[in-house]
């Protein structure tokens, strides 16, 4: 018995070299009479490599060193493009014509709010005046309802070039002049908070909303003038 169990392992081993040296399947199973149990032994093949369990090989990277020349200029500086996200290089892009052949379109967005608060109320052009009643005056800026009292904001950076008593209604008025035939012009403040020459920027306070003049309320009268021809605010904004 122990003879036959020799000859039965001698023999399974032989069929595995047999198997493993001619590459002739994947598996051999061998019935082991004796014992009743199944064999199952995995050899590689001869014609192939599974790949499918190789361990993957980390990739390299290669770090590439990118310069300028000597003769290349760098800047840090903003870039001034006509962006709504940029509203002075918007402005200043607009403002390479003169402002009278400004488009609509190009020209909107270019001035910024001079109220935190904006309400407004009688718009620019013809209207009924409001103090002699008299018919078709010519509105000449945009008003905005707004209390006594708050503060009235440059629509955008510029030079103060009148800074006092409007003698036409307008009360405490200050202009800035924007450059190439653009200015605004802010009217009916209680208080003036810049001088004639000064130089303010975009947002910066000219004064303080009021109902001086030929006003019937606190408000702000603001108006854009173009080569010295006022123009719809609204186009503007």
């Amino acid at each position: 018995m122990e003879r036959a169990n020799s000859i039965s392992t001698i023999s399974v081993a032989a069929r595995l070299r047999t198997g493993a040296a001619s590459g002739a399947g994947q598996k051999v199973g061998v019935a082991m009479a004796a014992t009743g149990l199944l064999l199952a032994v995995t050899l590689p093949t001869a014609q192939g490599v599974n790949t499918a369990n190789m361990e993957p090989v980390a990739a390299t990277s290669v770090e590439t060193v990118v310069s300028a020349g000597a003769e290349i200029p760098i800047t840090f500086a903003t870039p001034e493009v006509a962006s709504h996200l940029n509203p002075d290089g918007h402005l200043k892009e607009t403002l390479k014509v003169k402002a009278a052949n400004v488009t609509r379109q190009a020209a909107k967005g270019t001035l910024s709010a001079p109220l935190k608060t904006m309400e407004m109320s009688s718009p620019f052009g013809g209207r009924i005046n409001p103090l002699t009643g008299q018919m078709g005056e010519q509105h000449t800026g945009q008003d905005f309802a707004i209390a006594c009292g708050n503060q009235v904001l440059a629509a955008a950076g510029g030079v103060v070039t009148f800074a006092g008593w409007h003698s036409y209604g307008g009360g405490n008025r200050v202009v800035v002049d924007h450059g190439n035939g653009l200015s605004t012009s802010y009217n009916h403040m209680s208080e003036i908070s810049v001088k004639v020459g000064q130089t303010v920027a975009r947002a910066a306070q000219v004064g303080v909303s009021g109902t001086t003049g030929a006003s019937t309320g606190c408000h702000l009268h603001f108006e854009v003038i173009v080569d010295d021809a006022t123009v719809d605010p609204i186009d503007w904004l």
